[in-house]
C-alpha cells in the first residue's frame, strides 16, 4: 500500500502461522477488528511443514498449563473444523484416527503403561492394546511388539489448509490479512505498542501480538526484551501409492507415521538445530526411512511422493512463550510452541484472546510468561 496508510485496528498480529491465524479468528468471531501481517504466505513456515497431529500429551511430565491448552484444543477441533468448512468451503483434512504408541522394548512398555494411567486420570480416552491385538488393529506393524497405548482422542489435520481456512474465515469477518509483507518491527511509545512498522508505513493498533514462530526472537532484540525462540529443523517425507495405509497414527522410535485424508502418509520428523536451514538432507531421509522400517515395515514398498523441511520455534526450556512482553502494557507474545503448535493452537488462542480483552494475562499462562527469560538474565 505504497503512499497510503492503514486504518487502525484493535489488534495487529505479526505472523500468519497456525498460532497467529487462530488468534485472529478468535478475535474476529468475537467482533474485533484485527490484522495479520505475514512476511511470506499464510501457513507457509512451520505450519506448512507440520505433520498435523492433534493428540493428548505423550509425556506424563507435561506441565499443567500445556495439558489444559491441549485439552481445550482437542475439544474444540470438531466444532472448529465444521465451522470453518461452513464459513469458507475449505476442507482442512481433519480426521480423528486415534494414535497408537507402540512398545518396542521393556522401557517403552513401562513408560506407556505409566502414560496411560496418567492420561486416564486426566480424562483422556485412552486404552491399552495387548500384543495379540496389535496387528488386528494395525496390520502394518512389525512382529514382536510388547503392546501399545491407543489414544482415541487423537487425530490429524492439514495444518497449512487449516491455517489458511482460519485466515479466510477471519477475513470474511472483517480481518485484514496482509501476505508477503514483512513486519520490520513494533512501533512503540513509552510502555505502549502503537502498531507494526512495515516498509514505508506503520499499521496502527491498540494492541500487538507477536506470533512469528522462530523469527520472534528478533523482535525481542529490538525491544530490549528476550524472546528467545530458536529454529529447530524438522525433515519429513510423504508416502503414497499404499495399498494398505495405516488406520491410525503410529508413534514410536522417536517419530510418527501420520495418515492424511488424501491417502498419503506423513513420516515425521527429525530434530536439528541448524539455524534457518531448510534443506532436505540424505542424513535426514535416512532417519525417516529408519522410522518406517521400525514402525511399519509393510510401507517400505510405497512411493516417496514428497520431501520437505520446516523450522519449528523452539525455546531454551522447550516451553512456549505466551503472555505480556515485560515493560509493555499492550504487547503480547504467543510463540515457541515447538512440536505442539497445532496441538496447542486453539487453546492458546482462546486463553490469550481472553487475556488480551481483559487487559491482564490469565493466571493459567504464568508459567509461560516471557518474564521468565528476563529474570534469568
Amino acid at each position: 500500500m505504497s503512499g497510503m496508510g492503514y486504518q487502525a485496528v484493535e489488534v495487529a498480529i505479526v505472523g500468519g502461522g497456525i498460532i497467529g491465524c487462530a488468534i485472529a479468528y478468535e478475535l474476529a468471531r468475537k467482533g474485533h477488528r484485527v490484522a495479520v501481517v505475514e512476511r511470506g504466505a499464510i501457513g507457509g513456515e512451520a505450519s506448512g511443514a507440520s505433520a498435523g497431529i492433534i493428540a493428548p500429551p505423550s509425556n506424563k511430565d507435561t506441565p499443567a498449563v500445556r495439558v489444559e491448552l491441549t485439552a481445550r484444543s482437542l475439544s474444540a477441533y470438531p466444532w472448529l473444523v465444521a465451522a470453518l468448512q461452513d464459513e469458507t468451503g475449505l476442507d482442512v483434512g481433519y480426521r480423528q484416527w486415534g494414535a497408537l504408541l507402540v512398545a518396542r522394548n521393556e522401557n517403552d512398555h513401562a513408560r506407556l503403561r505409566a502414560l496411560l494411567s496418567w492420561q486416564e486420570d486426566l480424562g483422556f480416552d485412552s486404552e491399552w492394546v495387548e500384543p495379540a491385538e496389535l496387528r488386528d488393529l494395525e496390520p502394518t506393524l512389525p512382529e514382536g511388539l510388547l503392546g501399545g497405548m491407543l489414544a482415541n482422542d487423537a487425530g490429524s489435520v492439514n495444518v497449512r489448509r487449516l491455517t489458511r481456512a482460519l485466515a479466510a474465515a477471519a477475513a470474511r469477518r472483517g480481518a485484514l490479512v496482509l501476505e508477503h509483507i514483512p513486519a520490520l518491527g513494533v512501533a512503540t511509545s513509552g510502555n505502549l505498542a502503537t502498531g507494526v512498522r512495515l516498509a514505508g508505513v506503520t499499521l496502527p493498533a491498540a494492541q500487538v501480538v507477536l506470533a512469528a514462530g522462530a523469527w520472534t526472537a528478533r523482535f525481542g532484540l529490538e525491544l530490549g526484551q528476550p524472546l528467545p525462540t530458536v529454529p529447530v529443523k524438522g525433515q519429513m517425507l510423504a508416502l503414497g501409492g499404499l495399498v494398505h495405509p495405516p488406520r491410525t497414527i503410529i508413534g514410536g522410535a522417536g517419530g510418527y507415521l501420520v495418515p492424511w485424508t488424501d491417502g498419503t502418509v506423513g513420516v515425521a520428523a527429525t530434530e536439528e538445530e541448524a539455524g534457518f536451514d531448510t534443506r532436505v538432507t540424505p542424513a535426514g531421509l535416512r532417519a525417516l526411512v529408519g522410522l518406517i522400517e521400525a514402525l511399519a515395515p509393510g510401507l517400505m514398498g510405497g512411493e516417496v511422493v514428497a520431501t520437505w523441511a520446516g523450522l519449528r520455534p523452539g525455546t531454551p526450556d522447550r516451553e512456549p512463550i505466551v503472555g505480556l512482553v515485560p515493560g509493555y502494557d499492550n504487547l503480547w507474545v504467543a510463540s515457541g510452541h515447538f512440536r505442539t503448535g497445532v496441538q496447542l493452537a486453539i487453546g492458546t488462542a482462546e486463553v490469550l484472546v481472553a487475556s488480551l480483552l481483559s487487559g491482564a494475562p490469565d493466571p493459567l499462562l504464568a508459567p509461560l510468561s516471557p518474564a521468565r527469560f528476563a529474570q534469568a538474565e
